[in-house]
């Protein structure tokens, strides 16, 4: 026993020897994957704002300020709430277009200045600022676009209502067993130089390519999807078995639009799966926006994520999705 305790403690010397003192480019390496493991932030979250994951941000060194986290919008942005805090100047530059539901609208550049969420942020950030929604509703502070998240791999944790922020080449540190996995596919479309990232979703034997919109209340299918899921046949708004009517839908314009709810026994992205889930039908005017009004297409949004662990992996184009919550 004694022996073996020597040899325990010089090989642990040697390990440390090895890591403090080598300038072998291997071990080096080893040791930087171990650092790189660690989530470079880890930030608290919770479900507000019609179901929208918040969080806290820092604007210009004030706040905290509500910010929901869209991985729709490609630019981050602030509230008009926010203007009557903060001194925003508007740049004599062409406006900047953002894409709603209902369409799209042409908006002034502000230079809004350094935001930061935990220890990171963007600093000298140019956007845009939003209309304020209209009472009794009551609107977030900000919007944590695809120019923050892409620079991280970002994976929501549903287990501790945390997002762990990695480098965009880090192996996080955990285990992802029994995780779905799906390739995320960044599209480019003729509104925007900055890409979106879609998924091919399978409902029914249809594979439908859909965008990945947190900032979606609900998940969208356009009448093509639809068609596609049937087998060719068209379902109008009629109230029959599996559909409801009057669903609302909601975007960060605060525009408000009547829809078809669906009812679905199974939908997978990948290995992850969802049953009896409950879709919207609606040929919303961000498809034509998109160019894809005719092709069967839709959002993915906040709604299926809501009870599921995520993982947004730009870096290798990938999106991983957790087991669904065991049943008590």
């Amino acid at each position: 026993m004694r022996r073996l305790s020597q040899r325990l403690a010089g090989a642990a010397l040697c390990a440390w020897l090895l890591s403090a003192c080598t300038t072998d480019p291997s071990v080096a390496g080893a040791s930087a994957d171990i650092i790189r493991s660690q989530p470079i932030a880890k930030i608290p979250y919770r479900v507000d704002y019609q179901g929208w994951i918040t969080v806290d941000a820092y604007v210009n060194g004030a706040g905290p300020y509500d910010f929901i986290v869209d991985s729709g919008a490609t630019i981050t942005a602030v509230f008009a709430n926010l203007s009557s805090d903060q001194p925003f100047r508007q740049l004599d530059r062409a406006p900047i277009r953002i894409v709603g539901l209902t369409g799209a609208r042409a908006l002034p550049a502000y230079h809004l200045g350094d935001i930061s969420i935990a220890s990171l942020g963007l600093d000298d950030h140019v956007g845009v600022i939003l209309p304020d929604w209209a009472p009794p509703h009551t609107p977030p502070q900000g919007v944590l676009g695809l120019d923050f998240l892409t620079r991280h791999k970002t994976l929501v944790s549903r287990d501790d209502r945390t997002i762990r922020l990695y480098a965009p080449d880090a192996t996080p540190d955990m285990s992802f067993t029994r995780w779905g996995e799906a390739p995320l596919e960044p599209v480019y479309f003729e509104t925007d130089s900055n890409p979106l990232y879609r998924v091919n979703v399978l409902v029914r034997g249809a594979r439908i390519p859909c965008i990945v919109d947190l900032g979606a209340s609900g998940s969208i299918f356009n009448s093509a999807a639809l068609r596609r899921m049937l087998g060719g046949l068209f379902i109008n708004g009629t109230r029959r078995e599996g559909f409801t009517t009057g669903t609302r839908l909601h975007d960060v314009f605060d525009n408000r639009e009547r829809a078809v709810s669906v009812r679905i026994r199974r939908l997978s992205i990948g290995r992850a799966y969802w049953r009896n889930v409950t879709i919207i039908v609606h040929d919303a005017a961000i498809f034509e926006e998109l160019g894809v009004e005719k092709k069967p297409y839709c959002l993915i949004g906040a709604d299926m994520f809501a009870n599921r662990s995520f993982m947004l992996d730009f870096e290798n184009q990938r999106l991983l999705v957790g087991p669904p919550p065991r049943r008590s």
